[in-house]
């Protein structure tokens, strides 16, 4: 099959068009809330749900725990929209919305240590360290991992 640069013009076009019209675009909120938490400590990854003021999002966020030991998360995506090889946003946050989404989840999740060099402990952890190496309090670590699928974290914004 081949393109021309006409027939791929007229595509993203079309996929632009149509991102418009189906990506959320919700104005910031007062407050976030982070609820639902279901995560896989052997994947360190899962899922939650996003409710900004009043408005619940139905479809869950992906959250996954990162190289610095704090928890990140994507919003839920469309996939090869119109045919489009590619990924995109079905929701789309701003900024002050993303850090306090990110405060929740920080506050909800255990702290773990990030990768790289720890000398106090004359340890370097990295993607073959076994995780436990990097839980810094274990009694704390055990009780936040119970508390997260019941726990119901809101922030507010500015």
């Amino acid at each position: 099959m081949t393109f021309n640069s006409d027939s791929v013009k007229t595509h993203l076009e079309q996929v632009r068009e149509w991102l418009a019209k189906n990506v959320v675009v919700p104005p910031t909120p007062k407050q976030v809330t982070v609820s639902s938490i279901r995560f896989d400590w052997k994947r360190l990854s899962g899922t939650f749900v996003l409710a900004l003021d009043n408005l619940v999002f139905q479809e869950p966020f992906d959250v996954r725990m990162d190289i610095t030991g704090r928890p990140t998360f994507t919003p839920p995506m469309f996939t090869s929209p119109l045919g489009a090889p590619a990924s995109y946003p079905a929701i789309r946050i701003d900024q002050n919305t993303e850090k306090a989404v990110i405060a929740a989840l920080v506050q909800a999740f255990p702290k773990v240590r990030a990768y790289g060099l720890h000398k106090d402990l004359d340890l370097i952890i990295d993607g073959f360290s076994p995780f436990e190496e990097r839980i810094i309090d274990p009694v704390e670590f055990k009780k936040k991992c119970a508390a997260l699928p019941k726990a119901v974290v809101t922030v507010d914004i500015g």
